[in-house]
């Protein structure tokens, strides 16, 4: 009993110290701060498009971690350089975000994973090719930027999300 007032104060201060710390938002301006968090995922996302489309090694190596590990719809499991080097030599004419309403966004202040929908028209011997792949990559803060630690896409028949 004799540690009792030590055990009241530490847990007023572990009590003050973790709410002095919380942002009091509405749910407002809570969904607009979320929006505009996973609106800059997206963007992230895009630019790997972009990359994709251009054959841009140099914007693929920036936005991938050094230990960056992928899983491709095919199974297989590359690094950052594989993945690269896969990316670049790709046939890809267009690779656009589809069916948003699919999204799945989740955060914390250092790793976060967006979830989404591609629509990716790639050129085959015997004429176009439209895939569309569910694709997750999850990023972590390193170096004050966000990078991209893992992916992983899988090849989804587009009749049953109604697209």
């Amino acid at each position: 009993m004799k540690h009792l007032p030590f055990f009241r104060k530490m847990a007023r201060a572990l009590f003050f110290g973790l709410f002095s710390s919380i942002s009091f938002l509405t749910s407002a301006q809570g969904a607009d701060a979320n929006m505009r968090l996973k609106d800059f995922f997206i963007n992230l996302d895009d630019q790997h498009n972009r990359a994709m489309e251009q054959k841009d090694s140099a914007t693929l190596g920036y936005l991938f971690a050094d230990r960056y590990i992928n899983c491709t719809p095919n199974g297989e499991i590359n690094d950052k350089t594989a993945e690269i080097k896969t990316l670049v030599l790709g046939t890809w004419k267009s690779v656009e975000r589809i069916a948003s309403e699919y999204d799945i966004f989740a955060f914390s202040d250092e790793v976060a994973s967006l979830t989404l929908t591609k629509k990716i028209r790639i050129e085959t011997p015997i004429g176009e090719k439209i895939l569309y792949v569910r694709r997750t990559t999850v990023y972590k803060k390193i170096d004050k930027r966000w990078q991209a630690i893992s992916g992983q896409g899988t090849m989804i028949l587009p009749k049953p999300l109604g697209f």
